[in-house]
């Protein structure tokens, strides 16, 4: 999957996950996408944080779906989408970078040669010198661990267009959310990706100079007549023989370009003069050869590496992006059709407010279409109760006021007699607690609440298959 396609998925969960009233996108509207791409995938099957390809590819075909609906729109939607954008190359800086760096090697080839192509020209063998050295440490750098370098993600940032304004005022209703949302999603990934893709450009301008310098060397000879001559203070006739055979040797071999270093005695220049000089055609067809073999074809495919890598580190980083809730919570949204669940309020007020909580946990835990038949249990009317009940549904959550102290004669009991009930009526029984928080609000401490659902987890410890905590604070 492309960088984009990551891009417009993190878009729409920054908005699903910031937008948690559903003023920008309706719950009937991400339901309604949901339940057309889901292809099968349920909740049970999300096993770990880290999704697969068939995840991926739910994904993919929802936000697809999403940002078909969307095109034409306008409003505070499309205005929040606009705005979400991650690091990304600046097309047209990277293009200048390129000419710039075809025109330096051009330039760097004429320097120091006027009517004489002197074969030990800096900046030819600069060139040379300086890219062994440079490859060497990138391709050590693309090996290694996937840190980021500071100074190569400066200089990338710099190269990158910055985000679209995100303090739009027509948009109150998200304020910074779903924009922090989406930076936390998206925000280090596209820098690292960025950060590798501009190794791979800065590869691609390195071979663009030698590729300029290649021209350089040609469109001068066209126009002049050059002679080769070498001069040195520390080479003498064996060593640069020596030197030029090995430089030359690999262009030599796989160009099978002839190789004259018979020749260099005679070419070589003292007190301003040579001996013979000799055509310098051959020369600058060895220099040519050399810098395709060892420069040009080492950094593209340096910068094919990079740019693999960028990928593969791309896809690892966006499938460790924490998915595991996020996918749970969405396709829950469209599952438990015609189900019902039994709830087994015991001792506690059922105010529309509380069962609006309760039907809530029930359905995050087991699907938004679930139903659910409350029923409650006075205290001190357990045994009656279990007595008569007749379990008609597999599943049954009991409701418990977790302010209230737990006894093992009261809470426990109750919950091993309401499972033992359960079993010998229902082949597929499946028993949850929910300790309801709603009366407790704000009034307790962290600590205190912690404490408290501690007791309440030792108490019951293996009469239910899962305990749920219901409106730990008041308004959540």
């Amino acid at each position: 999957m492309h960088w984009n396609d990551w891009l417009t998925i993190l878009r729409w969960r920054a908005i699903e996950e910031g937008d948690t009233e559903g003023l920008l996108l309706t719950e009937e509207r991400r339901r309604d996408a949901t339940g057309r791409t889901c292809a099968g995938l349920t909740s049970d099957m999300i096993q770990s944080e880290r999704i697969g390809d068939r995840e991926e590819a739910f994904l993919l075909r929802r936000s697809r779906k999403l940002e078909q609906e969307v095109i034409g729109w306008s409003g505070s939607l499309v205005r929040v989408m606009e705005r979400l954008t991650a690091v990304q190359g600046r097309t047209a800086w990277m293009l200048a970078g390129w000419i710039a760096a075809l025109l330096l090697g051009y330039t760097v080839s004429g320097l120091d040669q006027e009517t004489e192509f002197n074969l030990l020209a800096l900046p030819l063998v600069g060139v040379l010198a300086w890219n062994v050295v440079i490859m060497v440490a990138a391709l050590f750098l693309e090996l290694k661990s996937a840190n980021r370098s500071p100074m190569i993600e400066w200089l990338a940032l710099r190269l990158s267009p910055s985000p679209a304004d995100r303090s739009g005022e027509g948009d109150v209703p998200t304020g910074m959310t779903v924009d922090q949302r989406f930076s936390q999603l998206a925000d280090a990934p596209a820098a690292e990706r960025w950060q590798r893709r501009f190794r791979a450009w800065l590869h691609i301008a390195a071979a663009m100079l030698a590729l300029g310098s290649i021209i350089g060397l040609y469109a001068h000879g066209w126009s002049k007549e050059y002679r080769a001559v070498w001069e040195s203070t520390l080479l003498s006739d064996s060593q640069a023989q020596a030197f030029f055979g090995t430089l030359f040797k690999p262009a030599s071999s796989v160009l099978r370009l002839p190789l004259p270093l018979e020749k260099l005695t005679d070419m070589q220049r003292t007190l301003g003069q040579a001996a013979s000089s000799a055509p310098a055609l051959p020369w600058i067809h060895l220099y040519a050869g050399t810098l395709l073999l060892l420069v040009i074809t080492p950094r593209l495919l340096l910068a094919l590496l990079s740019v693999w890598r960028a990928h593969v580190v791309m896809i690892k980083r966006m499938r460790s992006l924490g998915w595991q809730t996020y996918l749970i919570r969405t396709l829950r949204s469209v599952e438990g059709g015609q189900e019902v669940i039994t709830v087994l309020i015991h001792a506690t007020d059922a105010t529309p407010t509380h069962r609006e909580v309760w039907t809530r946990g029930v359905r995050d835990r087991f699907g938004r279409m679930i139903e659910t038949e409350m029923i409650h249990v006075p205290l001190g009317d357990e045994d009656d109760f279990v007595a008569d009940w007749k379990p008609a549904h597999p599943r049954v959550f009991i409701v418990f006021n977790l302010a209230t102290t737990p006894e093992l004669e009261v809470q426990r009991r109750f919950v091993l007699d309401v499972k033992q009930a359960l079993s010998s009526r229902q082949r597929d029984a499946e028993l949850i607690v929910l300790l309801d928080a709603t009366s407790i609000g704000n009034r307790w401490s962290p600590d205190k609440m912690a404490g408290r659902e501690k007791l309440w987890t030792e108490m019951l410890q293996g009469a239910q298959q899962e305990i749920i905590i219901a409106a730990r604070r008041a308004g959540t």
